[in-house]
């Protein structure tokens, strides 16, 4: 929802968003400074939207302290002649009443917006657990974003989500809860299931341990649904010059994505797809390229090859509860490559 802000007003209705100007919530501050460093291209609106807030809520002093200004602004005009006191005493109350409609609108409808776009961040290297208001757990992995619909767990339950989180979702038959990605909507009314979708990634996947799940397309690039049982797991391929096309694909086969089927991957009696949320990072026959980006999400780093071979070697392990330097060590024993850490930026070389 937040990136779709487009004018400096739509970032004033959302009341994180005025608690970041303020500098009143840590948290919205840590959010918004990443959000902002994420989004250059939006830099002038919200600057623009930063000076407007400030203007509108007069540098967030009281309502009734605004009004005390206001008048002390204004009372000198009563001392003029009596004839021109009754015009000035009327334009200055309805500017005192306009200005205070102004700062309730703003302050009022900021409020109700807040309630339709809440959302939640797990930054990279970090992972959270939440219960939203219905009950339902949600782990949410690094790099990811849980953002709850209008009016959450009144009829329904809308989530939408970037990136990957862990659901155990609250039963009730009466208000269906819905998980929306890039590329598919999965239904559900009580279960436990894994959900993959990062948007610079060509692969969707949703992974069920417990109960059973409707998924359909978002893009409408497959016209029909699939139920999925306990222990399967479906994943949508994408070929990579695709991404940049969806979802205006259309309906030509060549374009449709690889979508299969299969039973989750069971190691050492725990699903793979969900060991994250057990501080367990599994890798099965993955190349050095995919498991860069799950290293970098995992501990906040950036990782750079200067050698193609290198980002082509396959790896098969589990780790639980290591740091980088352990992991990449370990793996230089499995194929050997040498690894130089500055900062939070690692370079990879044969």
């Amino acid at each position: 929802m937040i990136d779709e802000y487009k004018y400096p007003e739509d970032f004033l209705m959302d009341d994180t968003f005025k608690q970041y100007c303020e500098g009143s919530s840590k948290k919205c501050v840590l959010f918004w400074e990443d959000w902002i460093a994420k989004n250059p291209e939006k830099h002038k609106t919200v600057d623009a939207a930063k000076k407007l807030y400030g203007v509108l809520s007069g540098n967030l002093k009281p309502v009734d302290q605004q009004v005390d200004y206001l008048t002390s602004m204004i009372s000198p005009v009563v001392k003029i002649r009596r004839f021109k006191t009754i015009h000035y005493g009327i334009a200055a109350s309805i500017f005192v009443v306009l200005f205070l409609g102004l700062i309730y609108f703003n302050y009022t409808r900021r409020a109700e917006v807040s309630l339709y776009a809440e959302n939640f961040v797990a930054k990279k290297g970090e992972k959270k657990k939440i219960v939203l208001p219905d009950g339902t757990s949600v782990y949410l992995n690094g790099d990811s974003k849980i953002e709850l619909g209008e009016n959450f767990n009144q009829k329904d339950r809308n989530v939408r989500l970037t990136g990957e989180a862990y659901f155990d979702v609250k039963h009730n038959a009466q208000k269906p809860f819905y998980v929306r990605t890039k590329d598919f909507k999965i239904t559900v009314l009580g279960t436990a299931f894994n959900v993959k979708s990062y948007n610079n990634e060509n692969e969707s996947a949703a992974t069920l341990v417990r109960g059973s799940i409707k998924l359909e397309d978002n893009n409408g690039l497959n016209k029909n649904t699939i139920i999925l049982k306990a222990g399967q797991k479906i994943t949508y391929h994408f070929v990579k010059d695709q991404l940049n096309l969806r979802p205006s694909l259309g309906s030509a086969d060549d374009k449709l994505p690889k979508i299969e089927v299969n039973n989750l991957t069971m190691v050492n009696k725990e699903v793979v797809e969900s060991a994250w949320t057990h501080n367990n990072i599994v890798f099965l026959n993955n190349n050095f390229e995919e498991i860069k980006e799950r290293l970098e999400r995992w501990f906040n780093v950036t990782i750079e090859f200067e050698d193609k071979e290198v980002a082509a070697y396959v790896y098969t392990a589990n780790f639980k509860n290591e740091d980088i330097l352990t992991v990449l060590q370990k793996m230089q024993e499995v194929k050997h490559f040498k690894f130089k850490k500055k900062g939070e930026l690692i370079t990879i070389t044969k």
